[in-house]
């Protein structure tokens, strides 16, 4: 411990107190050892400042900047993209939309057509059923000539469907009814199979009733019904002579 001296007095001469001559020994003492940390202090920090400095430039904000210059770039490479498939787009929908146009006038000319060809189609069942009654009617003014039908065979007439088309009764297994003996001698299964291949309303009839509905269809009459109805079957088998000029297949 450092004694007091004499010129340790203050400076009006006089002897200072012992409490003060402690403290500021004690003041000394730690300023001296405090003098080696303070100058450590001052190597951390001057060590731990490159360190703040790097933490700094490491920030959250700087990762921000770098990764939107990184992908900005990008985006605007993507937008450009999107805008140029759009302008595709919007191309390709006017071709379509001018391609519509000739397709809907298309579609206009394909009605028309079809409306068209709906007429030519009436117009055609109705020639083809013209036909077949003209085939129907020479063929029973040709059977009404011949009688029963013994001397001079009877030309089979067709049964007309409902679609407009021709079936022979052969079609169905029937026998074809060339005189008035194979009507007569038709069982009456086959007789009811000609009477609605023939469309003859036969419904409660009796056997010899139906009989005789169908030999008058087939134009198998007796010789004083044939006299009566003699210029009108001369009218209708000059129609039957037209009909096998020009359509001789018919009557194959």
């Amino acid at each position: 411990m450092t004694e007091v001296r004499p010129q340790d007095a203050n400076p009006t001469g006089q002897p200072r107190s012992r409490q003060a001559v402690i403290q500021e020994i004690v003041m000394t003492a730690v300023a001296t050892a405090f003098e080696p940390v303070t100058s450590n202090l001052g190597d951390l920090q001057e060590q731990v400042g490159p360190v703040t400095a790097h933490l700094q430039e490491n920030t959250v904000d700087v990762h921000d900047r770098m990764l939107q210059d990184r992908l900005n770039p990008r985006f605007t490479q993507l937008n450009s993209s999107l805008e140029t498939l759009q302008n595709q787009v919007d191309i390709e929908n006017q071709h379509l939309t001018e391609l519509g146009q000739p397709v809907q006038a298309t579609r206009d000319v394909a009605a028309v057509t079809c409306k068209q060809v709906g007429y030519t189609a009436d117009d055609q069942n109705i020639t083809n059923k013209h036909v077949t009654d003209l085939v129907v009617n020479s063929r029973q003014i040709y059977n009404s000539s011949c009688r029963s039908g013994f001397t001079r065979s009877f030309k089979v007439i067709p049964f007309i469907c409902r679609d407009g088309s021709i079936q022979s009764p052969s079609d169905l297994d029937l026998p074809p009814l060339l005189d008035r003996g194979v009507i007569d001698n038709l069982t009456d299964h086959q007789l009811n199979q000609y009477l609605e291949g023939y469309g003859i309303e036969h419904n409660g009839l009796d056997r010899e009733i139906s009989l005789c509905k169908l030999r008058e269809y087939i134009g198998c009459v007796p010789a004083k019904r044939s006299d009566s109805h003699t210029t009108a079957l001369f009218f209708m088998l000059a129609m039957g002579c037209l009909l096998y000029l020009y359509l001789p297949q018919l009557f194959a």
